[in-house]
């Protein structure tokens, strides 16, 4: 399923005015090309906090952004707010996924019978 993001300040590229970013969703190719585009890191609390992988992120948007200019030289364009919400969207790919996968392993896992 594809992302959109309104953009809150359209941006001209040559004589079109865009005013939406549209996100394809990543594959698994792209996941073991590209891999996670950031990780969390634990601290000594048990908290933690996510660090950004810049090559990773970059490498996603040119591919996924749905325009013929590609992505990097649209994102290059967008103000910093919709630079930040076409990120989070990209980061919304990933935590579904994992939202999906841990639900399927829960199940799973309870589901399995103790010897």
């Amino acid at each position: 399923m594809a992302a959109v993001v309104r953009l809150t300040k359209p941006i001209k590229l040559f004589d079109k005015q865009i005013s939406e970013i549209k996100l394809r969703e990543p594959t698994g190719g792209m996941y073991a090309l590209l891999g996670d585009p950031r990780v969390f890191v634990y601290n000594q609390s048990g908290s933690g906090y996510w660090i950004e992988k810049q090559e990773s992120i970059s490498g996603y948007l040119d591919k996924l952004v749905e325009h013929e200019s590609g992505g990097e030289v649209l994102f290059s364009l967008l103000s910093l707010e919709d630079a930040f919400a076409v990120k989070q969207a990209l980061f919304g790919f990933f935590d579904d996924a994992m939202a999906k996968y841990a639900a399927r392993e829960s199940a799973r896992s309870s589901s399995a019978v103790a010897p």
